[in-house]
């Protein structure tokens, strides 16, 4: 790993670390760490882990974000975690940190759904037609999560 990759994620660690964020460090390129929902969303109760895959040209390609527990969102794949959110795509900056990703991009995402071009279709349409069914619908699949824990 070139060594200014692996100071840049390090320093990107010791910061969310700062922050108070649970972080697990994997190997060289992989760690995972623990995410809250946001205040005043269905989320606001859960808990997730998520997986980040560091690229080797990092900061320069995005990480790839995923979430490990399962969660019910409209831009989140149920199944394997992966999330649709174009700033960890087509928009990302080599400026773009770990506490970007942690504390802004992904509480956005949980906050600000995009039905409009969703992983989970099913999500997707609950959160258009009958928002308070999916809100109750999240609630009952964070629940779920904690009992599996």
């Amino acid at each position: 790993m070139d060594s200014k990759v692996k100071r840049r994620i390090m320093l990107d660690i010791q910061k969310i670390n700062s922050d108070g964020v649970n972080t697990t460090i994997i190997d060289s390129y992989n760690i995972r760490c623990s995410i809250k929902g946001p205040p005043d969303t269905p989320y606001a109760t859960g808990e997730w882990d998520i997986s980040i895959s560091f690229p080797k040209n990092y900061p320069y390609k995005s990480p790839s974000i995923g979430f490990i527990d399962k969660i019910y969102h409209p831009n989140v794949d149920y199944d394997s975690g992966s999330i649709c959110l174009n700033v960890l795509n087509e928009d990302w900056q080599p400026i773009y940190t770990l506490r970007h990703i942690i504390g802004t991009f992904l509480p956005q995402l949980l906050t600000y759904p995009n039905p409009d071009d969703p992983l989970n279709i099913a999500a997707a349409k609950l959160y258009k037609n009958n928002p308070e069914q999916f809100n109750r619908h999240v609630k009952m699949k964070i629940f779920e999560n904690r009992i599996k824990k």
